[in-house]
Formats: C-alpha cells, sequence, structure tokens
C-alpha cells in the first residue's frame, strides 16, 4: 500500500481548501479511520476519510457500522453542527489540523498517528488512543504538544540542506525519505535525477554531490502536479502527484487533482474490504457445508479403494493359484512334520519366503505377493478369495448412504449461494470441479482430442490396465521399474503420432526417471493384447505389474511437464500438448527444489502471465493442488 508523504499531504490540504466554511454533519468511525460528512453550500456533501495515513474526500457511497464506537458518540455530540474555519498542515509535517468554531481536529497522518480533539487552547478533550511518551503525553484534560519538528524543505537552501547532511548517519536514500519527509518514491526521483547512489551516507557526500542532491530535489518541489495512479496490469499498485522515472514502464492513469487520484486509489481498497466483511458470514456457512462435502467425499473415495483393493486381492489369488497351494501344502506339510512353533520361528527368521506371518488360532497364513493377502490354510484356496470379494459386496452396500449424505450436503451448499448477501462484485471462490471417473487416474485431453490416463500407484495401475483398457487403445511404460502405465483412449478412432509423443513424454515424466534426473528415459508402446498378469510357471507378479509380450515400439522422450490454466482449470500435461493450447504455461523438468517450494513458483509465474480474470481464479487454486501433480516430488521451472 503507498504511503502518502509530507509533500502529498502539503498538496491534499491545498487541493481540500474548499471545506473551509462546509458544516460537519455526521461523523463515523471504522477502525483507524474516521469518516466525517461535510456540508459546503458550493459543491453539495462531501466525505472525509481520515486516519492511517489517508487524507482525502470521495464522492462514492460508503458503508458504515450500524453501532458507532464510543469515540464515535463524543465526537458527534462535540462536533455534528460545527463550521469549519480552515484546513492547514502544520509546518511540513504530516499533521492537518482541521479549525471550527470551538475546537481543533488534529489529524497525525504518520504511522501509528492518532486523532485527537481539543479546544481553543490546545487542552485536549479526547483522543482516539491514548499514547505516552517520555516528553509528549496524548490523553484527555493534557496540553496537546506536537512532535519534534521535521525540516521543512520548502524553505530549505543549500546550506541548511549540507548541515543536515552533515548530521545524518543514515545512507541517502534513507535522509531524504524520513529526515526530508519526502518518502520513498520522491527519495528514489531525486537520486534517480542527480545519479546518485542510494547507498551512500549522507554525511560523507562531498560538496559537489550535495549540490547535484539538493538540486534534483528542487527541481522535484517545482514540478508540475500530475497525479497518476500506477497500475499493473489492470491492479492499482502505486500513485504520485508527479511523473516519476520508476513509473516509466507502467501504464497510469491521470487525475486533475491528487484528491481524485487518492480516493480512486484508497476507495477501491476498502470496496473490496467492505465484500469480504459482507460474506463473511455466508462464507463460514460455505466453508463448513463445503468442509463436509470433502469429508463425505472421501469416504466415498475410501469405499471404492476398499472395493478395488479387495478385488485386487481376489483376482491376485486366482492369478498366482499354483503358486499358492503349493505354498499351504508346503506349510501344512511342515506343520505336520515339525509343529507349529518350528513354522513361526522359521518366519519370524526371515527363511520362509513372502510368508510374513500365521495366525495359529486362526489357521490364516499371510503372504506378501506386492499386497498382503490372508489365504486360509485349512480351506479350500477359492474361500481365501471369496472372503475379499464378500468384503468388496459389503463396502460397496455403503456407498448408496454416503452418496444420499453428498447430496444433501450439495443441496444445502446450493441453498446457501441463493440465499447469501448479493454483492457489488462476484466474490471469487474455489471451483471444485465435479469428479469424473478419470480423475482416479492422472489424465489429460491431448492437443489432437484424445484421452490419456496414467495410474498414480500400483493399485490404478491394475486398475486402468485391467478395467479401463481396450482392444483399439495404446499402453506405455517406461523402461524403467516402478513406473506408471499410461494408456491413450481411442474411442474408436485412429490414434495419430502427436499424441503417441504427447503420452510417452507423460509415462517418462511420471517413472522413476524423474527421481533419478536422467533428463530422458526409454519408453515403449504396445497394443493391450501383448499385455496380461499371466506369469511363468512358478512365478508371481506383484500388484501393479504385467507382463509385456510380443514387439515393444521404442521412443526416447525428454523429461518434461507443463502447468497451465485451460478453460478455467489448472491443467498438468506434456509441455507439447499445453503448448498448442497456451501460450500462457509453466514448464519444469527434474530438479532439487521440494514440491512445497516448486508449486509456489509455478503459481507465482503462472500468475505474472495471466489476464486479471484468470488472476482471479489463480487465488482459488491451493498450493497444494499444484503441488499434487509434480513428479517424485522435486524438479526445477525452465527458464
Amino acid at each position: 500500500m503507498p504511503e502518502l508523504s509530507s509533500l502529498d499531504f502539503k498538496i491534499l490540504a491545498d487541493e481540500l481548501q474548499f471545506l473551509s466554511g462546509g458544516k460537519i454533519q455526521k461523523i463515523y468511525h471504522e477502525g483507524k479511520h474516521l469518516h466525517i460528512s461535510i456540508f459546503v453550500k458550493s459543491c453539495g456533501t462531501n466525505m472525509l476519510i481520515t486516519g492511517d495515513g489517508k487524507f482525502f474526500t470521495t464522492p462514492h457511497s460508503l458503508k458504515h457500522k450500524i453501532s458507532p464506537t464510543g469515540f464515535c458518540m463524543f465526537l458527534r455530540k462535540r462536533l455534528s453542527g460545527q463550521w469549519i474555519d480552515s484546513i492547514k498542515q502544520m509546518g511540513s509535517e504530516r499533521i492537518i489540523v482541521i479549525e471550527t468554531q470551538d475546537y481543533r481536529i488534529y489529524l497525525e497522518l504518520f504511522r501509528n498517528g492518532n486523532t485527537i480533539i481539543t479546544d481553543k487552547d490546545d487542552k485536549i478533550v479526547s483522543v482516539m488512543s491514548v499514547q505516552i511518551w517520555k516528553d509528549r503525553v496524548l490523553k484527555a484534560n493534557e496540553i496537546y504538544k506536537l512532535p519534534p519538528a521535521s525540516i521543512d524543505v520548502s524553505t530549505l537552501d543549500i546550506d541548511g540542506f549540507s548541515h543536515a547532511l552533515a548530521k545524518s548517519s543514515k545512507n541517502v536514500i534513507s535522509f531524504l525519505a524520513r529526515n526530508m519527509s519526502l518518502g520513498g518514491n520522491y527519495a528514489e526521483e531525486i537520486l534517480a535525477i542527480s545519479k546518485m547512489d542510494k547507498d551512500l551516507i549522507a554525511k560523507k557526500l562531498d560538496v559537489s554531490q550535495t549540490k547535484k542532491v539538493f538540486k534534483a530535489m528542487s527541481a522535484l518541489l517545482k514540478r508540475k502536479k500530475e497525479p497518476r495512479i500506477i497500475l499493473e496490469g489492470e491492479n492499482y499498485i502505486d500513485m504520485s502527484s508527479f511523473s516519476l522515472v520508476k513509473h516509466d514502464k507502467f501504464k497510469m492513469k491521470q487525475f486533475g487533482t491528487l484528491n481524485e487520484a487518492v480516493s480512486e486509489f484508497y476507495v477501491s481498497q476498502m470496496e473490496l474490504e467492505d465484500e469480504k466483511e459482507v460474506t463473511s458470514k455466508s462464507d463460514k456457512v460455505m466453508g463448513s457445508l463445503e468442509h463436509r462435502l470433502k469429508t463425505q467425499g472421501d469416504a466415498l473415495l475410501t469405499v471404492n479403494k476398499n472395493i478395488d483393493d479387495c478385488n485386487l486381492k481376489a483376482e491376485m489369488i486366482y492369478s498366482n493359484f499354483n503358486v499358492l497351494e503349493e505354498m499351504i501344502r508346503q506349510v501344512n506339510s511342515a506343520c505336520s512334520s515339525k509343529g507349529w512353533d518350528f513354522v513361526q520361528k522359521s518366519i519370524m527368521s526371515g527363511n520362509i519366503d513372502k510368508i510374513k506371518n500365521i495366525d495359529m488360532k486362526n489357521k490364516i497364513m499371510v503372504v506378501d505377493l506386492g499386497e498382503k493377502l490372508n489365504i486360509y490354510l485349512e480351506k479350500p484356496l477359492n474361500h481365501s478369495a471369496e472372503m475379499y470379494y464378500q468384503k468388496a459386496k459389503r463396502s460397496k452396500q455403503k456407498i448408496p448412504g454416503i452418496e444420499k449424505s453428498i447430496g444433501l450436503t450439495k443441496d444445502g451448499i446450493l441453498k446457501a449461494k441463493v440465499g447469501a448477501v448479493k454483492k457489488t462484485k462476484p466474490q471469487v471462490k474455489r471451483v471444485v470441479k465435479k469428479k469424473e471417473w478419470s480423475d482416479k487416474f492422472r489424465n489429460f485431453v491431448s492437443s489432437t482430442g484424445f484421452l490419456v490416463l496414467g495410474g498414480k500407484d500400483a493399485t490404478t495401475n491394475e486398475i486402468l490396465v485391467k478395467k479401463h483398457t481396450d482392444a483399439e487403445d495404446i499402453i506405455f511404460h517406461a523402461d524403467i521399474a516402478g513406473s506408471s502405465f499410461v494408456v491413450i483412449k481411442s474411442e474408436g478412432k485412429k490414434i495419430d503420432d502427436t499424441t503417441i509423443s504427447e503420452a510417452a513424454q507423460f509415462a517418462a515424466a511420471y517413472s522413476k526417471a524423474w527421481k533419478m534426473k536422467t533428463g530422458i528415459v526409454d519408453v515403449f508402446w504396445v497394443a493391450p493384447e501383448q499385455v496380461s498378469k499371466q506369469a511363468p510357471t512358478g512365478e508371481y507378479i506383484q500388484k501393479g505389474s504385467f507382463m509385456v509380450r510380443g514387439k515393444k515400439n521404442w521412443m526416447k522422450p525428454e523429461l518434461r511437464v507443463a502447468f497451465a490454466l485451460i478453460k478455467d482449470e489448472l491443467v498438468c500435461a506434456p509441455v507439447i500438448t499445453v503448448s498448442s493450447k497456451t501460450k500462457k504455461y509453466v514448464s519444469i523438468a527434474p530438479g532439487y527444489k521440494k514440491s512445497k517450494e516448486l508449486a509456489k513458483d509455478i503459481r507465482t509465474k503462472l500468475f505474472s502471465v495471466s489476464s486479471k480474470a484468470e488472476q482471479e481464479i489463480l487465488r482459488g487454486i491451493s498450493v497444494d493442488d499444484i503441488q499434487k501433480h509434480i513428479p517424485a516430488g522435486t524438479g526445477e521451472v525452465l527458464k
């Protein structure tokens, strides 16, 4: 938020002289600000905003609290109906005094400033905030004293300027900003004009340097006033009474008076704060409902995952039927000949491969084939598989109840939205995307319109290949253990070479090669008929793994992915895909930056190239939303 300098307050005090002769009507106390309604015969009612470094009038209608504070009630009692005699700045201080027929209103507009009401003899009648220093006390019945006087640059000559410099150990920019009360913007401008290093120590400036700085300061004070607001994109970022070198590369909005510029800048900020306050209650209700919806959605995902896990375990038993039957035979034989204790000790010492434990009471063997399976030793092997199918069935029976609860919560959210207070501007809220079946996998739509899916882990690899791959699809895998399977869904159309290249890069990115930071990796693609769970005799296939037979088509893609906003949604996909749809994207490669910090960098860079509307959408996208797409939890942004 820009800080007004004493020079700006001098300009504002001159511009607001039209309030002299006006009548104070009503007073409002809003946080650190006072809003004073003043009627002036020549121009009607004006709202004067003061406090917290602000002093301006505005034609805008502002919202006020229904219940006034005690300080506000006191001011209304004493000041309502008072005629304003004068408005003036105290020397070159950031202090304005408004004098009425019975009172003086001192507006201290520097940081941690105050509003003080005194009688005509400067005896304090009331104060917004009691403040006590060694030589100065601001509280009722004390005599008001001004703080130690600053140097008045408007009356300063070269000798006085040189004397002040000689006493300061600050660097020259701090000396100009603070000792001369010019503020940071004008201090920078003076040094830019005089071509002086801002880090030079003030008292070490020689005669020539002192003259250059003084000449530049004098030139600034005589410069034509051109009040303006500085914009970055469509956002207000600064304002100034003059044209400044530092703002040359930015857009600007010019005004006839500084008061108009200050009013436009600050009222736009106040309106945003009002909207936040107005929507806070409905936001709390919405937040509670959305949290409930997320919890219910997570519960549904957990149930579905449990169903998938149980079905997969049952299928693993059948896929490894011969191996498991042989294990049962060997364990039962060992138990008969050497006893349960011997078998249990052998398991604990790791002498029996793949068997992790035996529950002797229930006669259940725990086998690890990439997933831990409970195998009944004294019952047919298909009984063990059937137990998993039954668990999946019981979990499935929970789904209707959860879905009903989700429906009720969504109805509640809809009612809360309809009943929310109507806003002057649409409130930016995070849009919760409707869950699609494809969202359980990594996915993107290729540049030519094909849906591409990738497994996130062993479970989703298994589900993707076994349940969501059709005969005309194409399956990809990196030539490295522990990688995602990737599938292009053909949907009856011929898959083009561009989509094949994009899917290959996707498979490469979400493989162990990213963690190894190899840069490129071999990736092959095959037809679904070449992939199966049938293992060679005496071997087994772990969960998420498959046997691939026949000819493999090889590719060597780079490890790259890109992030962008496409159709108002965050997309993470191969660089080729994203660059074909938008020029506003951020690409990443393997690197050493942790995913959380990298996600922040990605969000910042996307924000810098986005329009105002896109920036509003990005504000609703959390760092976590980006972080979960970063392969292997590390990387670096490409220049």
